[in-house]
């Protein structure tokens, strides 16, 4: 499907530069930096007589491990900016319409013992299908 395709280039997208990168994890990363990525579904925002058009919502969360501080937040500002560039990259592709950034949500992550710090951040990503074949654009 096209969906299909997106996420894939996603994957190949946010996997490089951090320790662990995982799409629809199951747990809390055991690497950092931690890129996961989190499917939160889309709707259909145009239908034509030959095509539909959606919107579909993702959210990336990144980790780092640090007791806080300025160190801590400044690794966590490196990984939303790389994020951002690389989300961003795939409007090139000719299944993707438009991209949008969405609200960012930076918090202290206490995850096990170790403290870390961590950031949800959303994405809108237009594309469009055939209508009734999702795997045609």
């Amino acid at each position: 499907s096209i969906r299909g395709t997106i996420f894939l280039a996603l994957d190949a997208a946010l996997t490089p530069g951090v320790e662990e990168y995982e799409r629809m994890p199951a747990g809390d990363p055991a690497k950092f930096p931690a890129r996961h990525l989190h499917d939160s579904g889309q709707s259909p925002t145009e239908r034509e007589a030959q095509h539909s058009r959606y919107d579909m919502e993702i959210t990336v969360e990144c980790f780092v491990q640090g007791n806080g501080g300025a160190a801590a937040h400044d690794q966590l500002n490196d990984l939303y900016a790389d994020t951002v560039t690389r989300v961003m990259a795939l409007i090139a592709r000719d299944d993707i319409e438009t991209i949008e950034e969405g609200a960012l949500r930076p918090a202290i992550a206490p995850l096990s013992s170790t403290r870390r710090m961590g950031f949800g951040l959303d994405f809108a990503i237009t594309f469009a299908t055939r209508r009734g074949d999702p795997t045609q654009n």
